[in-house]
């Protein structure tokens, strides 16, 4: 079934990027970012969520397709934008090319996810189609501003966890609230039905953030988080939780980047992951983990739709551990 979808999405973004006249290297550059997402598992991840909600809400996906399209291209370039911020994942197509390059790639990307939202079928009730808009540009506006944050939460030496806890609710949770609303509304669902696959939206991205956060926060090799003083879900947790002399020499390792990465070796990185391991790190981010998740479960178990068509979404919760 994925691969029909697949077949679908694939046709879609392939008409889409016909109709402007774009250069020969640019849609050979997005194809290459599109199958680099591919390659690393994530096929067309915001497409097929978006239209699993359609499927969830009306029992088909068909009609989400426009809008599945969008938010794909939406949210690759919402990635190169994040990269290009973190000078981060240096193996994709996107941070190999000049910056300037990427950040050009990155704004036609977010055009044409206006233009596939421009192919819903006439038919289609034209509040439907300002209603998706409206959607994709509240998401644009939360993501930036939580990326702004992002940048301005490094440069500071206290964040609590209740801000961690609100910025990836704008970064992270605003994209995935996106796509569920988005296939909600093109599947046909009334504004409270709607409303509650967008908070499932929310919560699903939350959780998986806090996933991300604690499985890179001690890869020194593929990730820059820590050294760059990213306030991840465990920086911020060791951050408001350690005393005294622990707080001094913790303050000590996120004050190295300054002097350059070579400082922070395999000692620095032996005794952080000891601190990790004697504050419960892991622990606690679990915790927190499953409290998100049991609250999308809770959600879409409480949905005012047939079962048959939840069974899709529960396991999406179910599998994302």
């Amino acid at each position: 079934m994925n691969l029909q979808r697949d077949q679908a999405i694939t046709a879609g973004i392939n008409k889409i990027l016909a109709r402007p006249h774009l250069s020969p290297e640019m849609i050979a550059m997005i194809n290459s970012s599109l199958n680099a997402e591919s390659e690393t598992g994530k096929s067309f991840k915001w497409a097929h969520l978006t239209l699993m909600t359609c499927e969830c809400v009306s029992g088909v996906y068909e009609v989400a397709l426009p809008g599945a399209i969008a938010m794909e291209l939406a949210a690759l370039a919402i990635d190169i934008f994040d990269d290009i911020q973190d000078q981060d994942h240096d193996d994709l197509p996107w941070r190999q090319i000049p910056t300037a390059n990427a950040l050009n790639l990155a704004i036609c990307l977010s055009m044409l996810s206006s233009k596939a939202v421009s192919t819903l079928p006439d038919d289609r009730d034209s509040r439907l189609y300002l209603e998706i808009v409206q959607t994709l540009s509240h998401m644009w506006i939360t993501c930036s501003d939580a990326q702004f944050q992002d940048a301005l939460f490094e440069t500071r030496e206290q964040v609590t966890l209740d801000q961690y806890f609100e910025l990836v609710k704008r970064k992270s949770g605003s994209l995935t609230a996106c796509a569920c609303k988005i296939g909600a509304t093109l599947g046909g669902g009334s504004e409270s039905l709607v409303l509650q696959l967008e908070e499932f939206g929310t919560y699903l991205g939350i959780m998986s953030q806090i996933r991300n956060d604690w499985n890179d926060f001690l890869d020194f090799e593929q990730k820059k988080d820590f050294v760059n003083n990213k306030k991840t879900l465990p920086y911020v947790y060791l951050l408001n939780n350690l005393k005294g002399n622990t707080a001094e020499r913790f303050k000590e390792l996120t004050q190295m980047n300054a002097n350059g990465l070579q400082r922070f070796g395999e000692e620095e990185q032996g005794y952080l992951k000891q601190l990790v391991i004697d504050e419960g790190v892991a622990h606690y981010c679990r915790v927190m983990y499953e409290l998100f998740r049991h609250k999308s479960m809770e959600i879409i178990q409480a949905t005012p739709v047939p079962e048959k068509r939840k069974e899709k979404m529960i396991k999406l919760v179910k599998e994302n551990v």
